[in-house]
C-alpha cells in the first residue's frame, strides 16, 4: 500500500511541474505500471523507498542520490525539542529544498509556521540543511516525510520514518 501511495504522490509531483525523460527509472513491477497516459509524468521522478529507524543519534543515507540533489544524513535536532535534519547536497540548479510530513494514509499534516525550515540552493550554495519539528500527531508512530526539491526541475524523496 505504502509503495503504492509513494509512486502515486510521485506522478502528481512530476506531473504538475510538467517534467519528463528521466532516464534512472526504477524497475517497477507490472501491477505498479502507471497508464500510458501517465507514464511521461512517472519517467521524470526516481523513487526510492527507504525506511528510517533509530536516525537521532545520526544516520548516512548513501543510497539516496538523485541528479538533481542528494540526502547524505538524517539526524536528530539538539535539545528537548522533536525535531528531523535532513542534510545533502544539490548539484548547481537553482532551486529550493523543503519537507512536508503525512500519515502512512496519505493525509498531509498541517505545520504551523516556524516549525520548519527550507534551504535555497544554486551553484554557489550546494550543501543544504532543512529541519522542522516532529508533528505532534507523528510522535512515537510511523509517518512519510516527502524532501522535495523545487526550481526549473523538480525533484521529491518520498522516506518512510518511525518517529
Amino acid at each position: 500500500m505504502f509503495s503504492f501511495w509513494m509512486t502515486l504522490v510521485l506522478m502528481v509531483s512530476a506531473h504538475s511541474s510538467g517534467l519528463s525523460g528521466f532516464s534512472g527509472l526504477p524497475d517497477l513491477p507490472a501491477a505498479q505500471m502507471p497508464q500510458a497516459g501517465a507514464w511521461s509524468a512517472a519517467t521524470a521522478v526516481q523513487e526510492f523507498d527507504a525506511f528510517l529507524q533509530d536516525w537521532r543519534g545520526g544516520q548516512e543515507l548513501a543510497s539516496l542520490r538523485h541528479p538533481l540533489f542528494d540526502l547524505t544524513r538524517v539526524s536528530g535536532g539538539a535539545g528537548d525539542v522533536q525535531t528531523i535534519v535532513f542534510s545533502g547536497e544539490a548539484h548547481g540548479e537553482s532551486g529550493e529544498i523543503t519537507l512536508m510530513f503525512y500519515s502512512l494514509d496519505g493525509d498531509r499534516i498541517y505545520l504551523p509556521p516556524g516549525t520548519v525550515s527550507t534551504a535555497r540552493v544554486d551553484a554557489k550554495q550546494r550543501k543544504f540543511h532543512i529541519a522542522a519539528k516532529i508533528p505532534r500527531v507523528l510522535q512515537g508512530r510511523t509517518g512519510v516525510v516527502q524532501v522535495t526539491f523545487a526550481g526549473e526541475k523538480r525533484a521529491a524523496y518520498l522516506l518512510k520514518v518511525q518517529f
